[in-house]
């Protein structure tokens, strides 16, 4: 078991060339706990990827057998960014640790992509946080026993 983000990167970096060329990988991200540096024994090891073009669906589970064998552990939490929803994206370029980076311009560009979508989408979001919010406390009007 990998204790810190340190040794979570060496052995990634001892297979990054076959993974990369395997898969056609642009971005790697590690973010959850190990980016953190709070993980502990059993917590999951969280690895996003953002990959070239659309990948296969199935991509991930080839992925996914590839790092269970490299890391030998199953608790791994694989996030293919491209497959993901734009909030899920964000927070892992917000919060994650970038440990490969096929160039400084790709990076760049996907997560300018990303905030860009993210920030205009902001807006909606908070609208429907607020409509949720609202019928939450209709739920409860008139229960003298909650207090919110």
């Amino acid at each position: 078991m990998q204790n810190n983000i340190q040794e979570v990167k060496k052995i990634l970096y001892e297979h990054m060339d076959q993974l990369v060329d395997r898969y056609d990988i642009q971005l790697i991200y590690i973010f959850g706990s190990y980016a953190k540096g709070i993980n502990r024994e059993n917590s999951d090891l969280d690895i996003a990827m953002y990959l070239d073009g659309k990948p296969e669906p199935l991509v991930k589970l080839d992925i996914l057998d590839d790092l269970v064998r490299i890391f030998r552990r199953e608790d791994i939490d694989l996030v293919i960014l491209n497959q993901v929803n734009m909030v899920l994206q964000f927070q892992v370029i917000k919060y994650g640790e970038v440990i490969y980076m096929k160039d400084l311009l790709t990076k760049v560009l996907y997560e300018s992509k990303v905030m860009s979508r993210y920030m205009d989408m902001e807006y909606f979001r908070n609208v429907q946080n607020e409509i949720g919010h609202r019928k939450f406390l209709e739920m409860f009007k008139g229960d003298d026993d909650v207090t919110l």
